[in-house]
């Protein structure tokens, strides 16, 4: 199905889901006009092949006919990725820590489920509990990517001791919320320190890292979105689980918005013509 030039995608909320493909332009044609007046899940079509700064994505209206979004294909989309794991520990986003023979690890969360949930001996923060409870959801279309999913992880003497786990999204810009607009998003899901090593800055580091991290892939993708004129819009959000998550998430809520005006700020000293964009801040407690 993928191998096949038009795509057919389901809307569903803010979803996206592939369905079919067809080789030909003409069975597209056929299709939209067999789809059914006033259905709730909107049919789009993207073109695969389409040349470049010509219109790849296309909807299904209620007639039955196909109306271009707008969308056009660029060479330009293939680079707009997050930064790689790698990349952020050579970039210096890993803050140091301030204990002796403590060290920081930056894992796929997939890695360090176990560890995780192994932590403390409770299934109290277990990665299941804090990846349904707190991806909060969002009025745009979350790209799905195995670096999404991040872990810190912070050993002394080789045993686990703290950890912070979140996720990093980039809207899909084939169905972005606005055209001239592309979210990023960093949702934090857990910050976590053994109780006899609270007290000595490690929960400081943790969220300091976080948002170092989100520096860096915000950095990188202003400069690429801005060669095609579309603004980045940086989110942030998470859900408090307990009376010190919710001062955690307030830490790194303000963080955030200072490191997106500190990133402005240097954009605009490098040069680069650039407007502001205020930073949406989604936080919920339920403790």
């Amino acid at each position: 199905m993928l191998h096949n030039r038009y795509q057919i995608y389901r809307q569903e909320d803010t979803s996206f889901k592939l369905t079919q493909s067809y080789s030909c332009w003409q069975e597209v044609v056929e299709f939209a006009l067999r789809q059914p007046l006033n259905t709730k899940k909107k049919a789009y079509i993207v073109d695969t092949q389409a040349d470049c700064n010509c219109e790849d994505i296309f909807r299904v209206d209620d007639s039955g006919s196909l109306i271009a979004t707008g969308h056009l294909a660029r060479i330009l989309y293939e680079q707009v990725k997050l930064s790689p794991l790698s990349t952020l520990t050579l970039e210096g986003a890993i803050e140091p820590l301030a204990i002796t023979d403590g060290v920081m690890v930056l894992k796929p969360l997939s890695e360090a489920c176990y560890e995780i949930q192994s932590l403390n001996g409770q299934v109290s923060i277990t990665t299941d509990l804090a990846m349904k409870s707190s991806v909060l959801e969002a009025p745009f279309t979350r790209h799905q990517h195995s670096d999404n999913d991040v872990a810190l992880l912070v050993y002394c003497h080789d045993e686990l001791i703290a950890t912070a786990y979140f996720s990093r999204y980039i809207e899909d810009h084939r169905f972005p919320f606005h055209l001239s607009e592309l979210c990023y998003e960093l949702s934090l899901h857990t910050v976590y320190v053994a109780p006899d090593f609270r007290g000595m800055g490690i929960a400081t580091c943790l969220a300091n890292s976080i948002v170092n991290i989100a520096r860096v892939d915000m950095t990188q993708l202003h400069h690429l979105l801005l060669e095609a004129n579309i603004r980045l819009k940086p989110w942030f959000s998470a859900l408090a689980l307990t009376p010190g998550g919710e001062a955690i998430c307030d830490i790194l809520s303000e963080a955030f918005v200072e490191m997106n005006d500190d990133v402005i700020e240097e954009l605009m000293d490098e040069g680069v013509t650039i407007s502001y964009q205020d930073p949406i801040i989604f936080v919920e407690g339920i403790a």
